[in-house]
């Protein structure tokens, strides 16, 4: 097989993204790199930036922040110094969130860059919500040690790592059962963290939770490497660790504690690193061993079998060519047995047809081959596989066949299902921690309406500076734990909720008549358009929501200098409805706030009262019935957002 050939489909087939560029220079001719052109991206770089295999745009024009940012210095000093160079950078700019682990090194007139992503850890929106309305109950735990204490109770049971340090020196002062699990030989509550944990002193995981604890700021880290006598061994292990490091306020508003929220993604990290190193092998032997087609071949056969995860091989008819020893090994069978009875052997009935419907699709189109399917391996067990593949083809264009590999997934899958849970324990901490709170909020209101009527203030100009304040905070902390109630029950059942007929007028005019003090406070006229759709396929207590939320929201932030209008509509677009909520209100800078907006407890405007809550449940409804929505505003100039209601 040609060496150009199989590079190409070592490129193809790769899961790290790889990028080569030639330097544009100084026009001055001062010989200073001043940006980079574009010449390949693979495809797998095509996919993480989203880009075509040869963009018309540079590098910095691309990235704009690049330079800040350091990366395009980076590419830089790996050019001109012709030395290997590697880079890890967290770019949030330009479009971008992600960590990225970058190795460049110049070949021939041009820069050869190789980056992953880790992008394959999303943080989940349930776990922000849990963090905030801690924050929030912080203010009313410090009323009542009980209450304290049974909000303590209720954390111990969470199934997360999760530890409190506090005082100057970080001591522990709780610490859940999976914080425990990960150092079982060790003591830790009531200790200072440098005496628990000396060996962090020197990794830098200490000063970042003192740089919470002094400036109150939040903390999140991806992927942390630590190394730690985890088992009690007296030997240093190394784990990764996702991380979240948010202060505590005492009942002044002064920080207090940090909560440490950690995640043991250790297994992801090196099965990742481990699959690069052996792309980075498989391409580094490749480009050294391919002089001609025979010797490529076998060649290949030898570095296959000695990888760890499977290498297969099928000609253009689909029918098997090759699969290495760790394919056979899986199986337990020789190639010639594999070859003789095919793949199909091996897999699901219900899931034979997918998997060769999407292979000779594939060969059809010649494009990528990838699917998820079970496997059974050589002592009857189905195992979950991810199978990629690329066309190779001869010099003259030809198919050649396809390479790809496989990998086990089986475990990665039960972590996901087990995280699965995990979010849903945390919404019914979420739901009941709101409701447990409410008894004593109030409590605490007619207390205070108790001791307003019985106790006198010495100086009127105290009680009429302190009664409006104290008052103030009791409705907001009030306000807060009923839309935490709400967003825990509706993330309960809104998935499930059955679908029905709605009439769209009907259910306009109960939210209009629900909101008429509002709509009068805001001299508001409202008009409709369901021509389109005058009923909607949807779940009803679903859709009352979206629309009593999108329509109070344009109550609330009415521009009182004109009486507020708002426009109702549904369109149809590529078959699917859309909802249509249209205002002349104050507006806001969407362009600036796009990715917050639909963030819990995010406000734009503080004139009136409200937690942020409607806008996040709003998008949670759409998002789990596969809709989305679409936001238009300028200050001053009112909001349009547009909801594709999905399948409802």
């Amino acid at each position: 097989m040609p060496a150009d050939a199989v590079l190409a489909d070592l490129l193809a087939v790769s899961m790290t993204g790889i990028i080569y560029y030639t330097p544009i220079y100084d026009p001055d001719g001062s010989g200073e790199v001043v940006d980079f052109t574009f010449v390949y991206l693979n495809p797998a770089a095509q996919r993480m930036m989203s880009m075509p295999e040869v963009p018309s745009v540079t590098h910095n024009q691309q990235w704009p922040h690049s330079r800040e940012q350091g990366t395009f210095g980076f590419h830089v000093d790996a050019f001109v110094s012709g030395e290997p160079r590697e880079y890890n950078i967290n770019y949030q700019h330009d479009g971008y969130d992600n960590y990225y682990r970058l190795a460049a090194r110049r070949s021939g007139p041009g820069l050869l860059v190789s980056f992953t992503d880790t992008a394959d850890q999303p943080r989940s929106p349930v776990e922000v919500a849990l963090r905030e309305a801690q924050a929030r109950e912080q203010a009313a735990r410090a009323e009542t040690e009980a209450q304290r204490q049974r909000l303590q109770d209720i954390l111990m049971e969470l199934p997360a790592s999760m530890a409190t340090l506090s005082g100057p020196e970080l001591a522990f002062t709780l610490v859940s059962p999976g914080y425990q699990q990960l150092f079982p030989a060790r003591t830790m509550l009531g200790l200072p963290i440098r005496e628990a944990m000396p060996e962090m002193v020197e990794q830098g995981h200490i000063e970042q939770l003192r740089r919470v604890y002094q400036t109150g700021t939040p903390f999140y880290g991806t992927e942390l490497e630590t190394w730690m006598d985890f088992a009690g061994t007296g030997q240093p292990q190394c784990r990764y660790f996702n991380v979240f490091f948010q202060a505590l306020r005492n009942s002044e508003g002064l920080v207090d504690s940090v909560l440490n929220f950690a995640y043991d993604v250790t297994e992801q990290v090196e099965a990742r690193q481990q699959l690069l190193q052996l792309n980075q092998e498989l391409e580094s032997r490749v480009r050294e061993r391919t002089a001609a087609l025979q010797e490529s071949e076998s060649r290949f056969r030898i570095m296959a079998d000695a990888a760890p995860n499977q290498v297969w091989a099928v000609n253009p008819d689909s029918s098997i060519r090759y699969a290495n020893q760790a394919f056979l090994d899986f199986v337990g069978v020789s190639l010639e047995q594999y070859v003789a009875t095919g793949w199909a052997a091996y897999l699901p009935p219900e899931e034979l047809d997918l998997a060769r419907q999407t292979l000779e699709e594939a060969i059809r189109t010649r494009t990528m081959y990838g699917l998820e399917h079970r496997m059974r391996r050589h002592d009857g067990q189905y195992r979950w596989l991810l199978a990629q593949g690329a066309p190779s083809f001869y010099p003259n264009g030809d198919l050649y066949g396809y390479v790809g590999s496989a990998i086990d997934i089986t475990e990665l899958k039960q972590t996901n299902e087990q995280l699965t849970r995990t979010n849903q324990d945390l919404d019914n901490f979420v739901y009941a921690a709101s409701h447990d709170l409410k008894q004593p909020v109030n409590n605490l209101t007619g207390l205070f309406e108790e001791l307003r009527h019985s106790t006198s203030f010495g100086n009127p100009a105290d009680e009429q500076l302190l009664v409006p304040l104290i008052q103030d905070a009791l409705q907001h902390l009030a306000l807060t734990i009923e839309d935490l109630a709400t967003l825990g029950q509706a993330q309960q059942v809104s998935e499930d909720a059955p679908r029905e007929e709605v009439s769209l007028a009907d259910l306009t005019e109960e939210v209009v008549n629900t909101l008429e003090p509002q709509m009068r406070a805001a001299r508001a006229r409202l008009t409709v358009d369901f021509a389109a759709r005058p009923t909607l396929a949807y779940a009803r207590a679903n859709l009352r929501t979206i629309l009593l939320n999108l329509v109070g929201n344009s109550l609330k932030y009415a521009d009182p200098a004109r009486p507020a209008r708002i426009h109702v509509a549904v369109w149809v677009e590529d078959g699917q409805p859309v909802l249509v909520v249209e205002d002349n209100g104050l507006g806001f800078d969407v362009q600036r706030h796009r990715g917050e907006l639909f963030h819990l407890f995010r406000r734009f405007h503080d004139h009136t009262e409200g937690t942020g809550v409607g806008l996040y449940l709003v998008n949670r409804i759409v998002q789990a019935q596969g809709g989305g929505i679409a936001v238009e505003s300028q200050p001053g100039e009112g909001a349009t957002f547009r909801v594709r209601l999905g399948r409802g």
